[in-house]
């Protein structure tokens, strides 16, 4: 039987959560949810490097005092959720150097042009080449939500030949791509990235995290059991990360 996990879960340590750590701690252990990480989000364009040293030396002093308290029920990682990471290197680095961070997930979320243009195609196409850049030039260990622009455009417009470059590119930079079960509430979609992209990835890789994304108390158990389904169907193997390792339950 599968262990369940969730490796994507925001905190009143993200400026767009206000989910208090303990309570948490609490909804996973009534979902019999074991290891989750806490991955509070990173955005240097709008936040100074003293504020987010600040942040996470305080929440990291909570999830350590809760797994003591929690000892036996439930593990809670240390994460991050850089945005863009490949557009500030210096910056990530000296953020790895600083906390002990158990994995360091980088995403897109502001993509080109998609306020601008009404060329859904081509700003599909700015979007996989950021992806692509973030990718080939940063230090992450999982690349997540891949597909996050379907939560806008509610359609995929993305090319094939475009996609076999970004996962092509996973395996190629050892990195894993994340099932984020978050597609449902936000756009009337079923994963992120599609089950047709998730299972083009078993080609390269076999290794996946899963996460809800959560960022209010009912989505942190949301839909995680159709990723963990897939997972055993398709054969992909969930893991969590320990001091940026990966590790197999």
């Amino acid at each position: 039987m599968m262990i369940k996990t969730n490796m994507h879960i925001h905190s009143k340590y993200s400026w767009d959560s206000k989910m208090e750590l303990e309570d948490i701690a609490k909804i996973l252990i009534e979902n019999n949810i074991r290891y989750a990480t806490i991955t509070d989000h990173v955005e240097f364009d709008r936040e100074d490097m003293m504020y987010i040293r600040r942040k996470f030396s305080e929440r990291d002093y909570e999830i350590d005092h809760l797994n003591e308290k929690h000892q036996g029920k439930l593990t809670l990682l240390k994460g991050v959720e850089i945005s863009e990471p490949h557009l500030y290197p210096k910056q990530v680095e000296e953020l790895a150097n600083i906390f002990p961070f158990d994995f360091i997930m980088g995403s897109i979320h502001n993509i080109p042009n998609l306020k601008t243009s009404e060329n859904k195609r081509y700003v599909t196409y700015l979007y996989y080449r950021e992806i692509l850049k973030m990718i080939e030039s940063s230090s992450v260990d999982v690349i997540g939500h891949i597909d996050y622009i379907n939560r806008y455009y509610k359609e995929d417009f993305s090319e094939y030949n475009q996609v076999k470059e970004v996962l092509d590119a996973v395996k190629e930079n050892g990195k894993i791509i994340e099932i984020n079960t978050s597609a449902e509430r936000r756009a009337q979609l079923n994963l992120f990235p599609s089950i047709d992209k998730i299972c083009r990835y078993k080609l390269v890789g076999d290794y996946v995290t899963i996460g809800s994304d959560a960022h209010r108390l009912p989505e942190v158990p949301d839909n995680l059991e159709q990723a963990e389904y897939l997972c055993e169907e398709i054969g992909l193997k969930p893991v969590i990360f320990e001091k940026r390792k990966k590790i197999v339950l």
